[in-house]
């Protein structure tokens, strides 16, 4: 059989790398809004259902040990709030979810000659966003995070040293979701983070480092016809120093009855030097199927790599280099 045969029907393109796959994103709208039982209140002689919960946590968590010549303590403290309300007018049915946090811990550890302290501080907020209306439905999803931790480390013997570092990080992410009739939908992810922090020694070296990130993936899904996905990354990582790290992928693929397609490119800067490479491959299933791909990297000489292949009836006709 020829490789296509492998593939499945409704073939995508994952959505950028480290996330969960665009349509898992609004499990828990579409959730609400299958399972909603709402709450007749009267006001001013109309009845209009209504479900609004809201409720907040404090959690505070101290404790201690001593070991020997050796104690550690360790404090933390969480604070929830979340806020939900469902509302029906008019055969429509809306629901809005959020929740909100911030948390403190402290961590701490002492011996005779060490003294070892962390802290971590973070505030986090999401909500989720859902409209129906019959058999269509949208929904939205966001989030926004940023944190810091600091950490610092002292040793008394057998000789003074000492370090400090201290990181920073924020990020944000949306989703978007329409269900429309026939199994047809339209589904879309961002999310850009950065970081940044440093680290320090008692004896005067200081390191510091810098990242950011984007990526992004949208899909559309016409039912039983096929689907269209793309996907893109953008990333940077730098050190203080002078050490650079660029690049960029961009992904599109899908699927229109027995035929399917697949792109994908990259390129980076990195210590080594530029690389980049485009794959593609093309076909129908067990009647024609063809790849093809070409890399290029400079480490310190250039190198090129280039292949490509064809299959008809699942009976190879070319392949470079020869198989």
């Amino acid at each position: 059989m020829g490789k296509h045969s492998r593939r499945k029907s409704g073939y995508l393109p994952k959505v950028a790398a480290g996330a969960a796959p665009v349509a898992l994103l609004f499990a828990a709208p579409a959730t609400a809004l299958a399972t909603q039982t709402d709450i007749t209140l009267p006001l001013d002689r109309i009845t209009l259902p209504v479900d609004h919960r809201h409720d907040g946590t404090l959690d505070r968590d101290i404790s201690t040990a001593t070991e020997n010549e050796t104690s550690a303590a360790c404090e933390a403290v969480t604070a929830t709030r979340h806020d939900f309300v469902a509302k029906e007018f008019a055969g429509a049915l809306l629901i809005n979810d959020v929740t909100e946090s911030a948390s403190i811990r402290r961590e701490g550890r002492q011996t005779p000659n060490t003294t070892s302290e962390r802290e971590f501080e973070s505030v986090t907020r999401t909500g989720q966003h859902a409209l129906r209306l019959g058999t269509i439905a949208a929904a939205t999803a966001n989030d926004q995070r940023i944190g810091q931790g600091a950490g610092r480390d002292l040793t008394l013997s057998p000789g003074l040293a000492g370090t400090t570092d201290r990181r920073i990080a924020a990020g944000e992410g949306t989703s978007h979701g329409i269900w429309l009739a026939d199994g047809v939908d339209v589904l879309s992810q961002n999310a850009e983070q950065a970081d940044t922090g440093f680290r320090g020694t008692i004896m005067g070296d200081l390191r510091g480092a810098l990242s950011a990130q984007r990526s992004s993936g949208q899909a559309i899904d016409i039912g039983r016809l096929g689907a269209l996905g793309m996907t893109s990354e953008q990333y940077a990582r730098g050190q203080f120093a002078g050490v650079l790290d660029l690049g960029q992928k961009h992904e599109l693929g899908g699927q229109l009855g027995p035929a399917w397609g697949l792109a994908q490119t990259s390129q980076s800067i990195g210590p080594a030097g530029p690389a980049s490479s485009i794959r593609g491959d093309l076909g129908a299933d067990h009647v024609i199927y063809a790849e093809g791909d070409t890399t290029t990297s400079v480490r310190g000489t250039l190198d090129q790599h280039r292949s490509a292949s064809v299959e008809v009836l699942d009976q190879p006709v070319v392949s470079l280099p020869p198989r």
